[in-house]
């Protein structure tokens, strides 16, 4: 297995370097000059190409980008010079991290769940009704699906705010920092999300259906209470809650647009396993049907599904770029929006980079599931 790992992560290292050397001719090739805006004479503007290395030749440009990209060093930004890219990035890493990661969570259950409930009572106006809207809100149009939810529960209902990331009125004298109140929050979310699997994984040995739903959902309750109270001995409960209310349209709208490719990924799944022979087996031996589609039928189903999911993770984190930027949620996408309009090539190398390091980790970890998921995949060497 040992083995198996490095032969993966040294495929993923050359397909790194082969993507990052594509990434840079690509972005180069357009007519970018961020010397351009300045108003400032000739003069001026070759030594702005001095001081940022812009009159070098291009092959020696790549190479001294390359070299400190393998040295974690993404560059200066010429928008925010000389602040370096990394510390931009980070500086608002948690706040997209936060709408990624939750919306991702959500779309992937929420998929699953109703994949499983469709595919099993197939026929009537359920079926119907969510495959139209799974399918409607999946091939929607990102920023016309994030304006429509504007309208509808911002300006006409009026039950949420849809405007930039906190209420200034609530945060003033706020005893903590936006992005260091963000980083607890997305830690919390890990903590609650590894609790949940614990509770599920300890229930799994209780074979009545009631009592295994009951201790899940006791589970629950004691995870909800013991977050609250932590929360509310911080102190910081009013901004945690302040920040849900602003991130719950942007998070609903992400959710919407992700969550009806994983329903219909696992329908088809789903209907495919339902006729195989161990399921034919387990009806015969009289097991409720609740127990086939969970236990026989959609744990082999699910194997596309978190291969679909995988994949997608890079693409799932470009849409919430877009959504931040249409919902005015100050993090990544407004930077990145930001270095397009301003030319800033090492911000945009920088971002785009973190998408190809992410979908490469999604792969390479895609890989290891599958050795353990799926007993019929064989990779030589596995042991």
């Amino acid at each position: 297995m040992f083995k198996f790992i490095i032969r993966r992560v040294v495929r993923a290292f050359v397909a790194l370097i082969l993507f990052q050397s594509l990434l840079f001719t690509l972005i180069h090739a357009l007519p970018y000059d961020v010397t351009a805006f300045t108003l400032a004479g000739p003069s001026w503007r070759e030594f702005m190409q001095r001081q940022l290395g812009l009159d070098l030749p291009l092959w020696t440009q790549y190479f001294r980008w390359l070299g400190k990209f393998l040295q974690f060093d993404l560059g200066v930004s010429f928008q925010n010079w000389p602040a370096s890219v990394s510390q931009i990035l980070f500086s608002r890493i948690s706040r997209t991290l936060l709408l990624f990661f939750s919306a991702a969570i959500l779309a992937y259950l929420l998929g699953i769940w109703l994949g499983k409930v469709i595919a099993w009572r197939r026929g009537g106006w359920v079926e119907f009704g969510v495959t139209l809207g799974g399918v409607a809100t999946y091939t929607s149009f990102a920023p016309w699906l994030g304006f429509v939810m504007i309208n509808i529960f911002g300006w006409y209902l009026g039950w949420l705010p849809y405007q930039r990331l906190v209420n200034p009125n609530v945060w003033f004298n706020a005893p903590v920092m936006i992005d260091s109140l963000l980083a607890r929050m997305v830690v919390t979310c890990v903590i609650a999300c590894g609790a949940f699997l614990v509770v599920r994984r300890a229930s799994q040995s209780i074979k009545t259906n009631h009592w295994r739903w009951t201790s899940q959902a006791g589970g629950i309750v004691i995870i909800g209470f013991g977050i609250g109270a932590w929360w509310s001995r911080s102190g910081l409960s009013y901004l945690a809650l302040d920040v849900l209310a602003h991130l719950t349209l942007p998070l609903a709208t992400v959710v919407l647009l992700s969550f009806g490719e994983t329903m219909m990924i696992m329908r088809a799944a789903m209907l495919e396993t339902k006729h195989e022979d161990y399921v034919l087996t387990a009806r015969a031996k009289g097991l409720p049907d609740q127990v086939i589609r969970d236990r026989h039928v959609a744990r082999n189903a699910i194997l596309p599904v978190i291969t679909r999911l995988a994949l997608n993770l890079p693409f799932i984190l470009v849409g919430s770029l877009v959504i931040e930027r249409v919902f005015m949620w100050q993090a990544m996408g407004e930077i990145i929006f930001n270095a397009i309009e301003y030319q800033d090539i090492p911000v945009i190398l920088g971002i785009l980079s973190m998408v190809g390091i992410l979908a490469l980790i999604a792969h390479i970890l895609l890989d290891i599931l599958y050795t353990y998921l799926d007993p019929r995949v064989r990779y030589i060497g596995v042991e």
